[in-house]
């Protein structure tokens, strides 16, 4: 116990109670509550009135029954109170969180004790005991002055929300106490309790840590912004300007697509203001609707996406109005007029020179300033649509969200854009909560999306004190307190009908202010807070020589003297000091806990005490000066950026400032890295056969790779991991590799026999850099852990960047080559993995040894990259790509999508002609990229990468994607046909077949004959789709089979649910067969001690769900349940079916990829029915137009013709065909 925690008596339980129950006084006591948790307040005056019966014990406390139980100690509930506190130390605490209210005297004496200094968090869900007690209790002079939250469940998205702004508070630490009386009565409550604190308390780490170090990045941005701020167009001119009229504010959720149409109706632009959010203006403009307003404020350069490839025609009539706290690569990518709302940072900066204008309230989201801005024009009322706060229909994003053209490279068969949104919400779960929706259904939320919607309330709430309207138009996601609920097209038929006069909208004018004025103001301030800096180091050094003379007061004397003079001079320079406070709160934040840890101390020597504020202020002063000096380079970049236009990039990483404040074990010392090449001389990273020694461009490949490696000015040296028998110097020349080589040669070979696994989740991503079964990634291709490990220890490095033999086009230098991946490990080396979000071949990944270890020596199936990167159920969080550990590169080679790896014949043709005779210095990957996306319109490969083959039109069980099956009869698949069929599949060696169509192919009495012909044949791999409504004699072949990946069409987790959607019976004899197929499938490698589940082993097996209102309600155990055991859960979308089929659409959102996925899908894939037919459209399940027949005609014709027909689709409709299945 500190010398600040004095042991406790009976003394310090003060209780005020009364002798009968009080309206007044619970009144009294709940009014502390009301102005910051009004729900709650009106919760406990809803519940019921009960008696509450106190008596006085032994002791003299109150005691009391409630329902028969004890709230305390019958005889002595004082000690009872003290044994249960006194070991809490508010130095070391910041929150106690108390399971159980009883009859307070725990929380009282907690309250007291940690005053203001600490937060008292009690969990009590029964309300009507909280009614009772504080109607008996009088408990307003300790609630007053103290900090007590109640809460009355136990998930994180009630909690969240009460807590928000004490992540500092949180950070001092936690400690949880139960209410001995109170548990039998909650149960498990207290591990509930406990569960979401853990959550919350990393999220407050987290939170405290980014808000520190964001203060600096900022200001970096605002003074980025400054130029535009001072010289550019600001909002005064629309003051007002609307007033009356129907502001429509259009944000990003999922039920957008339920009214995003009434926008593009004729005359609705021009009869009201449209306030789009950023995420919503390219599904806007894809709709024909200019939004009038987009509004931005995100701190981070990732929202350029937002605005990659708008046309500026497009965005005429549009400005974009930006927050100065906007990343300034937003207002650089936006193609049109900006506009600047006033900001007070900004002004305090310009001093004399400020903008001014009308003040907008603080807005916690774009959504948020919309709606301020259409209270700023005047407008009234405001329709919300796209609001939902929460994840309607089991979305993330509206249809259309530039975020899906960013996830376009990663969508396929075992990826679809509904498994992605999917794991979007879910990468959250322990922040996810459970509301109800504005149609009274069940609807995820998360603790953040909680937070905004009380910020609205609260605004709402102000608008209604106005008397100003705010109509919910979502027509979807959570109830908003305090708005109308309205249709959009009721809202513009009431308020925005042809009869209403068009608006009229003044453009954004440049206001002619002279640069040169601006400029010099900025040298000015940078001289300040130059002189800021050197005092502060003065103050500094003065202070610490107090430390040392502390015992001699003649020298404190002088001390005291120049430390007043040092004072003196930052009091002169207050504009400078304070602009340098907005850099510095990283000390403002050590002196808020040092100045705790002051005011808590008890002791009574004031030496002492003296010695923890000289301590605190040496800590203060160095920061003073460390904020000072990293804001005159601010400036200094500022200055840059107005005289040529460019902002400089900042000299000191967000790591760097980490280290300096003590936030971060990471050490910058210098760090050997080398780079790992591991060596199967036979196949590639998709398992088809290649050549290293093959000659790609005038070189082997092999050597065009370590020659590129070569390039690097970071890596140490490469080492080549080979097989005992290759020889690795008959093929590569050293003199032309600039870096040492050193080649390890391994016995058993380099990659386990689990690596077999890992080659058949990638054939089904192979362009994509992530997606891969279970997640698997481009990287998962070349990891060999144990070698590698091995290859570091031996060459004492500390990290290995991870690159394959075949990789001849990956990046070296630049924004997101290897030397980059170097620099961010330097910059982070406690981060174990960085990655580029890269198309395969072109990015690269680094590993350090404590990674390697974790899995080397495991056949887990979660011993991978891929399982790191993707979501976990049992540790879920934030998508690694928005992190640290990732390296972006621009969007051109982000969004592309292609492998480019010359691993197979059609990729190693394709790519031998751009590097023929290609500089290998001076190349580009940007340049390869262009090649190839140029060479689009070319002629396909002679034969499709994927082959879906129907071996029949039998089906036990219904299935939602062909609503006719049973009236579609064919001539099933047989050996002749299929024999003449797989002759033309052999020389790729990258052919993908699926059995898969309108029938079950396991109620074919030769799928697994198939199977092992299309092998022999040199099919790369066959996959089965299938119901599983099998004989136990259909599993037996089945697990014979050669079959990699076994895709099962669950739709369900409950047998009701799975007899809804197929139909008939048979989910038990569906479960039946999936677990024996999971237990008797081959295991790879050593058995481990691992559950079969767990064991990396072959097929596959890869449940799937269709997202449709049948399975909505199961989707989430689904989707945990076998993400779980098997490492895959897949869902999809219903068929996107052409609506001269008439198939009526499920009543859910609909989800559909960009445009592009289904061009790719379009001319890579090829359908075959059993007949032969080769249908045009895979949605054509009867094969009614056709390019013709297997056996009639040869298969390179069939696809030759099949792409020149499916080509000629997309230019008469305007879009590719869509495919019946996910790819």
């Amino acid at each position: 116990m500190s010398e600040s925690t004095a042991s406790l008596t009976t003394s310090d339980l003060r209780m005020d109670v009364h002798p009968t129950p009080s309206e007044a006084l619970l009144e009294r006591n709940l009014s502390i509550f009301r102005a910051r948790d009004p729900e709650l307040v009106e919760r406990i005056l809803a519940a019921d009135e009960k008696r509450l019966e106190i008596e006085v014990a032994e002791d003299g406390h109150p005691t009391a029954l409630w329902e028969g139980r004890r709230l305390a100690s019958a005889r002595r509930p004082g000690e009872e109170t003290i044994r249960q506190v006194d070991g809490v130390d508010p130095v070391t605490t910041g929150l106690v969180a108390v399971v159980g209210f009883g009859l307070g005297q725990h929380v009282a004496v907690l309250a007291r004790r940690l005053g203001r200094s600490g937060i008292v968090l009690v969990a009590e869900p029964d309300r009507a005991l909280l009614r009772a007690v504080f109607s008996r209790i009088d408990a307003t002079s300790w609630l007053s002055q103290s900090q007590v939250v109640i809460t009355d469940r136990a998930d994180a998205g009630e909690l969240g929300p009460k807590l928000a702004g004490a992540e500092g508070t949180i950070m001092l630490g936690v400690r949880i106490i139960e209410h001995p009386a109170s548990r039998v009565r909650l149960g498990s409550l207290a591990t509930e309790i406990a569960q979401t604190l853990r959550e919350l308390v990393d999220n407050a780490r987290m939170n405290v840590v980014t808000t520190l170090l964001r203060c600096v990045g900022t200001l970096e941005n605002q003074l980025g912004n400054l130029p535009r701020f001072s010289l550019g167009a600001g909002v005064e001119d629309l003051r007002g300007i609307a007033r009356g009229r129907l502001g429509v504010v259009v944000s990003a959720g999922p039920s957008l697509r339920r009214n995003i149409e009434e926008l593009a109706r004729p005359g609705v632009r021009d009869r009201c203001v449209i306030i789009a959010t950023q995420t919503t203006l390219k599904p806007l403009l894809a709709k024909g609707i200019a939004p009038h307003y987009v509004t931005a404020l995100d701190y981070h350069e990732i929202s350029r996406r937002f605005y990659e490839g708008i046309d500026p025609r497009a965005i005429e009539d549009t400005e974009l109005v930006i927050d100065s706290k906007v990343n300034p690569v937003v207002p650089e990518a936006w193609p049109g007029r900006v506009r600047c709302i006033p900001s007070s940072e900004i002004d305090g900066i310009l001093g004399s020179h400020a903008r001014g204008g009308t003040a907008f309230p603080p807005c916690a989201t774009v959504a948020h300033l919309c709606h301020a801005l259409a209270r700023h024009m005047g407008c009234d009322p405001v329709a919300l649509i796209g609001q939902d706060l929460g994840f309607t229909d089991g979305l993330y994003y509206a249809p259309g969200n530039a975020i899906h053209d960013v996830w376009n490279p990663e969508f396929g068969d075992f990826n679809t854009i509904e498994t992605m949104e999917w794991e979007r919400i879910v990468r959250h779960r322990g922040m996810l909560s459970t509301r109800e929706d504005v149609h009274g259904r069940r609807i995820f939320t998360d603790v953040q999306m909680l937070t905004y919607l009380r910020r609205f309330e609260t605004v709402f709430l102000e608008d209604e004190r106005q008397g100003l309207r705010v109509i919910d138009a979502t027509e979807g996601g959570v109830r908003k307190s305090r708005t109308e609920l309205a249709t959009l097209a009721e809202t513009i038929e009431a308020e925005a009908n042809p009869d209403t006069s068009p608006i009229a909208l003044p453009q954004a004018t440049d206001p002619g202010i002279d640069a040169a004025i601006i400029r010099q103001h900025v040298v000015t301030i940078m001289r300040e807070v130059d002189t800021i800096r050197q005092a502060s180091v003065r103050a500094g050094g003065i202070l610490r020589r107090m430390l040392d003379d502390q015992d001699d007061p003649r020298r404190m004397d002088r001390h005291f003297k120049a430390l007043g003079e040092a004072r003196q001079v930052v009091d002169a320079h207050d504009r400078a000091r304070r602009i340098t406070d907005l850099v510095n709160q990283i000390g403002v934040y050590k002196r808020r806990r040092a100045d705790r840890l002051i005011s808590l101390d008890r002791s009574s020597d004031p030496v002492a005490r003296q010695r923890l504020e000289l301590d605190r202020d040496v800590v203060n002063v160095d920061w003073m000066g460390e904020a000072a000096s990293l804001l005159h380079g601010m400036l200094e970049r500022t200055l840059t950026q107005i005289d040529t236009g460019v902002r400089p990039e900042p000299d000191r990483t967000e790591a760097d400032l980490e280290r300096a404040a003590g936030l971060t074990g990471d050490q910058g010392r210098e760090r050997r890295v080398i780079a790992v090449v591991p060596v199967d001389p036979e196949r590639g990273g998709i398992g088809v056969r290649r050549r290293l020694d093959e000659p790609v461009g005038g070189r082997p490949l092999l050597q065009r790779t370590l020659e590129r490696l070569g390039r690097s000015t970071e890596l140490a040296g490469i080492v080549v991991l080979v097989p005992g028998a290759f020889d690795l110097d008959s093929i590569i020349d050293r003199t032309r590799i600039d870096l040492p080589v050193e080649c390890r040669r391994l016995a058993g070979g380099v990659f386990g026999e689990g690596h077999q696994a890992v080659r058949a989740a990638r054939i089904n991503a192979s362009s994509a850099w992530r997606g891969g079964i279970q997640g698997l990634t481009v990287y998962d291709e070349v990891l060999a852990p144990g070698p590698t490990l091995e290859a570091l220890e031996a060459m004492e490095a500390d990290a290995a960047v991870l690159v394959g033999p075949d990789w001849a086009l990956v990046a070296i230098d630049g924004d997101f080559g290897v030397d980059e991946v170097v620099r961010r490990h330097r910059d982070r080396p406690s981060t174990p993995l960085v990655f580029v979000q890269a198309p395969p071949g072109i990015g690269s990944c680094l590993v350090t040894p404590e990674l390697l270890r974790s899995f080397a020596g495991t056949t887990s199936r979660r011993a991978s990259i891929g399982h790191l990167l993707g979501y976990r159920s049992d540790r879920p969080e934030g998508d690694p790509v928005a992190n640290h550990s990732c390296v972006v590169a621009p969007a051109r080679i982000r969004d592309a999508v292609g492998r480019f790896i010359p691993d197979s014949p059609r990729r190693s043709a394709r790519l031998e002609e751009m590097l023929r005779g290609c500089d290998d210095q001076a190349t580009d990957p940007c340049d390869f990229v262009s090649g190839l996306e140029a060479g689009a319109d070319r002629p396909r490969a002679e034969v499709p990468a994927v082959v879906r083959v129907e071996l029949g039109t039998e089906r036990i069980a219904e299935s939602p994607s062909i609503p006719d099956g049973r009236s579609i009869v064919r001539e099933s698949m047989d050996q002749r046909r299929f024999r003449m069929l797989v002759e033309e599949l052999a020389e790729p060696g990258d052919v993908v077949m699926v059995f898969d169509g309108v029938g079950d192919p396991m109620l074919h009495p030769e799928f697994d004959v198939f199977a092992r012909i299309a092998i022999d044949a040199g099919v790369r791999q066959v996959r089965i789709r299938t119901d599983l409504v099998a004989s136990d004699e259909a599993i037996d072949r089945l697990v014979a089979a050669p079959i990699e990946v076994v895709e099962v069409d669950l739709d369900a987790e409950t047998a009701s649910t799975w007899t809804a959607v197929h139909g008939r019976d048979g989910f038990d004899q569906v479960r039946r067969n999936l677990e024996r197929l999971v237990l008797e499938r081959a295991v790879l490698g050593d058995l481990d001690d691992l559950p079969h589940e767990l064991r990396t082993s072959l097929p596959w097996i890869a449940p799937r769900l269709q997202r449709r209102a049948e399975t909505i309600e199961e989707m989430p155990e689904f989707f945990e349940r076998w993400r779980q055991r098997l490492g895959t859960a897949v869902i999809d979308g219903p068929v996107r079916w052409p609506e001269d089929q008439a198939v009526a659409p499920d009543p859910l959102s609909p989800t559909h990829p960009p445009s592009g996925r289904d061009r790719i899908v379009a001319e890579s894939r090829m359908t075959i029915l059993s007949d032969g037919t080769v249908p045009v459209l895979e949605t054509d399940l009867r094969g009614e137009r056709s390019v013709g027949r297997v056996g009639e005609r040869s298969l390179t014709e069939l696809w030759r013709d099949l792409v020149e027909a499916r080509r000629s689709y997309e230019s008469q409709t305007g879009a590719p065909p869509t495919p019946w299945r996910a790819g």
